[in-house]
């Protein structure tokens, strides 16, 4: 059971370091400042810093309490044992049991694949969404006969697939042994006693205004879930009385004989999406911490070695089911006890759409005891109480005025809709009354809300505002405290880099973040850049395009822009283009043509071409780096072909990318609500509270979808009518759902609350047709909507002089260095052949008969060569795998290091490579390259791609003796260059 405790809560949590703590840590109380100090206290009694372990869920912040813990203990604490200590992201940790222990546990699914330590995560959405695609489509290839039905309805649904395999994986719900345990099915059919009692509850009968009765909720909903669909066996007198639904129904509805298919449909799918991603090195998120769980969880030993006496967990909302079980694992039982302490804030969960629950701090206990007995299922695991723990709230805010405390609370009550009930009673259990404030702003803070006309209109009303706050420098001031004294240091008028402007969606904030640079108002936008929609994307995209169908309009426009003509020049072009239907070639400048032949000519090295585009622009800058840099990340475990590269790059164009570009250091902050969670700003202006926009109404997306309750349903299915074969509605699963969807809007309130906890002194609301959330608020604090807002937008402009001469530069960003391959170095010839080398067909024996390109053969060679030296069990008819299988026992080095990236900086380029083998030696390191060439022509140029390789080696590994050989596996010859 949880205590409550009453003393300082702060001083509470670092002084209390033995047992299970529940910490709700709210906005703005302190949160990092007592797990620092909690870690030290720890410290303090003698216990090693590798015996506790700290993590949290971003890189930001997990480099912030590693700091501040460098910072207070590095006088007593030596700073390289501080630094190695394990203080990181949930993920890292992940990844490190994965690396160091979880060579096989794929086998733990029944798969016969192995995890090499060096896999690569695959990071970016897009990319995985076009590889499981391309997965997907090569599935329904081979199951065709089996899922025909599934597949029809299914068309187009990759990416809801997908979705649902992760969100299975982040329940701890997974095959095993190829199919789906007892548990997993069960899970998978559904929750029938939680599904009743909901039946039950919604279909109880509700009085009218008039008395009597009228339609009950599940009537109202069932009535609304049959609505405009297309049913053959659907019998409405069968499912409704008068004012309710037949109970007799309730069983039909839940039980349905179309589940079973979908269920081994997906026990299909899941494994072997495994196998694709794991034939090519690479595993999701999602996956990896399935891996790290499974490693702990089937392996006793690596368990109790890699178990901890402290363990912390901070931003404990953003866990999932799987991450909540992995993290009991890690505790150490001392004498039937642990010491666990979780710190979070379940009015900040957003993440719902990565499948985090807030369930697992709003319902601690519970879960504890309910995971221990998961947990301890087949095999006793954890043999530590769960039942006694301690909950410490924090109730003092170090951020905001009472003002914006007070208002925050009422947040989480707004209603997204009319018809929505909110759950109020979650709320008042568990936040009673609004933080306490710790500063005092006086007359200096403000709640206001404002209404524009349009969306055009809403840009200027919050330049104005911002307008008013810069230049009304009496009624607007920043009040800044020392946090430490809680004494006043200075009263100021406001800043721009004081005014922080959220949006539900970074859309508004890049479209106000350009009105706001035309208008003269400095403001830099808080995420990645969309490089892919950045002129160096676009003009990439555009050659790619014509690389695969010349007469590609799309690609030509940017690429004729780029050249210089203009929009009537190329509408003209393409008109006698259309009209004559002649080849588009000879009608464009001789230099694109020239170039376009030229990209056909290395078509098979898809990096090469992007570098040749980006070169050919000059744009050798940071964007055009970053693109390289991505693609080659793409292209690293995975062959992808140009049609694809397309279809990523397509994708891709609002994804955000972290690059380094000058910002402006006094400017209004243009950000998502989403990437301001942990921030605070004096100033937040919150936009764009329109209907449809904030809050958003989410429905699940597909034919096919998941529920806990429910369990897996389709929303299709195929059935005669009429001596015809259609495809209908499954009003069964549209009936279920209805009953087991939560409220919609939980997740924005909570996202509201966010948005208005980032504020210190001032908050203003902005929108063109205020939602429900803008007009609930406005309603229960009594603060009316400001409708006709004005202040002159003045801009911060430098007025030029009028006797210099103006000088336009070039729309560049500046030159940042090249990045090169050792490859583009070694000056080719045009009969050189790649790295990744194959026989020509008349030289092919019978096992390399599997008709691929010279390189995805390589491809095949190298990573053979990669998992051998892992140490991995190859078995393979390829020859040349065979002779790298013998060559490497042959090797007899101390240690083994396959696939060795490296980025070299030399003058102003930055050399990037991969090293296929380092050996090390006591006396010395040698440096191993693979090469398929039918011969050794090529020697020379190689030496100076290893020489590159031997300088990076030699700058890392300094007096240590470097050799260089290459090994053709064609023609099982080691050479030493020297």
């Amino acid at each position: 059971m949880a205590l409550i405790t009453n003393i300082d809560p702060q001083q509470d949590l670092i002084e209390s370091t033995e047992g299970i703590y529940l910490v709700d840590a709210g906005a703005g109380t302190g949160k990092t400042y007592s797990i620092v100090n909690r870690y030290k206290n720890i410290i303090d009694k003698n216990v090693d810093p590798e015996n506790i372990l700290l993590v949290t869920f971003t890189v930001n912040a997990a480099n912030q309490m590693k700091q501040r813990i460098i910072k207070i203990l590095s006088e007593k604490i030596d700073v390289f044992k501080l630094l190695e200590a394990p203080v990181m992201t949930f993920h890292s940790f992940c990844s490190l049991i994965v690396k160091k222990y979880g060579v096989s546990s794929p086998s733990y699914l029944g798969l016969k694949n192995y995890l090499p330590a060096n896999f690569d995560i695959i990071e970016n959405s897009e990319f995985e969404s076009e590889m499981f695609r391309k997965f997907y489509m090569s599935f329904t290839d081979r199951h065709r006969n089996i899922y025909e039905n599934i597949f029809y309805i299914l068309q187009k649904e990759s990416d809801n697939i997908l979705k649902i395999i992760k969100k299975l994986c982040s329940l701890g719900i997974y095959p095993e042994d190829r199919k789906w345990s007892k548990d997993a099915h069960d899970l998978l059919k559904g929750d029938y006693e939680a599904y009743s009692a909901l039946f039950d509850d919604l279909n109880k009968p509700e009085a009218s205004m008039k008395g009597g009765e009228k339609f009950n909720k599940l009537k109202n909903r069932f009535t609304s879930a049959l609505r405009d669909k297309l049913y053959p066996d659907l019998d409405e007198e069968k499912i409704f009385d008068e004012k309710r639904v037949n109970s007799d129904i309730k069983d039909e509805i839940f039980f349905d004989d179309l589940q079973e298919e979908y269920i081994s449909f997906l026990k299909d799918i899941y494994i072997e999406y495994l196998e694709f991603l794991l034939d090519r090195n690479q595993i999701n998120f999602e996956f990896m911490v399935m891996f790290a769980y499974l490693t702990l969880l089937k392996n006793e030993k690596v368990r109790e070695k890699l178990q901890f006496d402290y363990v912390m967990i901070d931003e404990f909302q953003d866990t999932d089911e799987i991450q909540f079980k992995l993290i009991m694992l890690l505790c150490r039982n001392l004498n039937n006890k642990i010491n666990l302490c979780v710190v979070g804030d379940w009015k900040q969960g957003i993440y719902g759409f990565r499948n985090t629950k807030i369930e697992n701090i709003t319902q601690f206990g519970n879960s504890l005891s309910l995971y221990k007995d998961e947990l301890n299922q087949d095999e006793t695991r954890i043999k530590y109480d769960v039942t006694d723990f301690k909950k410490i709230t924090f109730e003092n805010n170090y951020r905001s005025s009472y003002k914006i405390l007070e208002f925050s609370r009422e947040t989480l009550f707004v209603k997204g809709s009319a018809q929505e009930e909110v759950d109020s009673e979650i709320i008042e259990i568990n936040f009673k009354e609004p933080l306490k404030e710790k500063f005092n702003f006086d007359e200096f803070a403000e709640i206001e809300f404002y209404q524009a006309v349009d969306k055009s209109d809403e840009y200027q009303l919050v330049l104005k505002k911002i307008s008013e706050l810069l230049n009304e420098k009496e009624k607007y001031k920043i009040r800044v405290y020392n946090k430490a004294t809680f004494e006043i240091i200075e009263e100021r008028p406001v800043k721009y880099s004081d005014i922080c402007v959220l949006s539900r969606n970074k859309k508004f904030c890049l479209e106000l973040q350009r009105e706001a640079i035309k208008a003269g108002i400095p403001a830099n936008y808080g995420g990645g850049l969309e490089i892919f929609s950045s002129e160096q994307g676009i003009i990439v995209l555009a050659w790619l395009r014509l690389l695969s169908d010349e007469r590609d309009i799309q690609g030509w426009i940017p690429v004729l822009e780029m050249d210089g003509y203009t929009y009537p020049e190329i509408k003209g072009l393409f008109e006698k283009i259309s009209e004559n239907g002649i080849r588009l070639i000879p009608d464009i400048p001789e230099s694109a043509a020239k170039f376009l032949k030229h990209l056909k000519s290395i078509r098979n090295n898809l990096l090469g071409i992007v570098e040749e585009i980006l070169g050919k622009y000059n744009f050798n800058d940071a964007i055009g780096n970053k693109i390289i840099s991505i693609i080659n990340s793409w292209n690293k475990n995975d062959l992808i072909s140009l049609n694809e590269l397309i279809r990523i790059i397509d994708r891709s164009k609002n994804s955000e990318h972290k690059i380094g570009t000058g910002e402006n250091t006094d400017a209004v902050l243009m950000q998502t609500i989403h990437a301001s969670k942990g921030m605070e700003y004096p100033v937040v202006i919150l936009s764009n509270v329109n209907n449809h926009n904030f809050p958003v109404f989410r429905q699940d997306s597909g034919s096919i979808y998941f529920h806990e309750i429910s369990g897996v349903r389709s929303k299709k299915f195929f059935a005669h009518k009429n001596e015809y074969y259609f495809m209908f509605d499954n009003w069964k699963s549209d009936l279920i759902r209805s009953i087991c969807k939560k409220n919609n809007y939980d997740e924005d309130r909570r996202l509201l609350y966010v948005a208005a906890t980032r504020a210190m002194q001032y908050l203003f609301f902005t929108a063109y047709s205020p939602s429900s959330f803008m007009t609930s608020l406005s309603e229960r604090t009594g603060k009316e909507i400001i409708g006709n807002f004005d202040y002159e937008i003045i801009s911060n402009k430098p007025i030029p002089d009028k006797t210099v001469t103006k000088i336009k530069l070039p729309g560049k960003i500046a030159k940042s260095k090249k990045f090169l391959s050792p490859h583009s170095l070694m000056e080719l010839a045009p009969d050189v052949e790649p790295e990744y080398g194959l026989p020509e067909p008349e030289d092919v024996e019978q096992p390399f008969q599997f008709n691929k390109s010279r390189f995805e053969f390589g491809k095949i060679v190298h990573e053979a060569a990669n998992k051998i030296a892992n140490g991995l069990e190859i078995n393979s008819d390829i020859e040349e795998i065979n002779r790298i299988k013998k060559f490497i026992g042959y090797l007899n080095a101390n240690e083994l290091k396959p696939e060795i990236d490296f980025l070299y900086p030399e003058g102003d380029k930055v050399i990037r490579g991969t090293i296929d083998l380092l050996a090390f030696y006591d006396d010395r390191i040698e440096i191993i390259d693979y090469k398929t060439d039918r011969s050794r022509k090529y020697e020379d140029k190689y030496r100076i791609q290893l020489g590159i390789y031997k300088k990076v080696i030699e700058k890392i590994y300094k007096g240590k003796k470097v050799i260089c050989r290459i090994y053709y596996v064609r023609l099982d010859e080691t050479v030493e260059l020297s």
